[in-house]
């Protein structure tokens, strides 16, 4: 019995010493497989596809285009309110018709204008010029002038020398359809006021000139013929002119006062 167990034993510490021995020589094995599988790795990761960038991005260049400025060209002038006074200031204005109608009265002869050649030729002259309101907006006023070339036979306008009207009259109305008539007589009574006119009258040149807020027909008739006196009657030359008006801006202080025209009279003025 006692034998059999020791048998036993020295079967197994046998076979632990195998195992002790095949556990050693397996050891180096192991410790060298892993750098042979190092060595012999095969799979290389390599990138092979090359991405391409295809998209372009183009910047725009946004234009700005400037607003036009437009720059105010039209001056608003502030509006002058007139009020009405029963005699009008001097910084009140209005715009009339201005007629200036030429005329020639008188005789002439070669030594009535001085030396050298005169005025006009020798002979007798005579003006008379017609006015007539066309229009029916009621009454009108008209206002006269006179500017004087040749006085009493004396070239007082000759350049340089220059005149002036000498006084505007006192206006007279004319009716709707109205008209009137100016002569040598009474434009002497213009120039002359308070002297009646003398016959035969001297040389006068000049002219008459109308004022009115409306306009006018006017017409001149000038005729021309052989001297009043020491020469026999001829043949007589007439002339008729239509005299065509001007617009005009005339102050209040030009006029006699408190002849001023009513607002009423500047009614066909745009």
């Amino acid at each position: 019995m006692l034998r059999t167990r020791w048998s036993i034993g020295i079967v197994a510490l046998t076979i632990v010493g195998v195992l002790v021995a095949i556990g050693a020589l397996i050891q180096p094995t192991a410790a060298a497989r892993p750098s042979l599988q190092n060595a012999t790795s095969t799979a290389t990761e390599t990138a092979t596809e090359e991405i391409t960038s295809t998209a372009t991005i183009t910047a725009t260049e946004a234009t700005v285009t400037p607003t036009e400025i437009v720059t105010p060209t039209e001056t608003i002038l502030p509006t002058e309110t007139v009020t009405p006074t029963s005699t009008p200031g001097p910084n009140i204005r209005g715009r009339f018709w201005s007629f200036a109608a030429k005329f020639i009265c008188g005789d002439a002869s070669a030594s009535s204008t001085g030396s050298g050649e005169p005025s006009l030729r020798p002979g007798s002259y005579a003006t008379e010029i017609n006015i007539h309101n066309p229009n029916y907006r009621g009454p009108v006023s008209v206002f006269k002038k006179v500017l004087l070339l040749v006085d009493k036979g004396e070239p007082v306008g000759r350049e340089p020398k220059t005149v002036e009207a000498r006084i505007v009259t006192g206006p007279i109305s004319l009716a709707n359809d109205g008209a009137t008539m100016d002569d040598c007589a009474s434009i002497w009574e213009l120039a002359n006021p308070g002297t009646p006119p003398p016959t035969p009258m001297p040389l006068t040149v000049g002219y008459l000139v109308l004022l009115s807020p409306r306009d006018l027909d006017v017409v001149s008739v000038t005729t021309a013929g052989p001297m009043a006196t020491g020469q026999t009657p001829g043949s007589v030359a007439i002339d008729t002119l239509v005299i065509q008006g001007k617009r005009v801006t005339i102050p209040a202080n030009a006029f006699p006062q408190g002849t001023f025209p009513s607002e009423d009279e500047f009614t066909d003025q745009p």
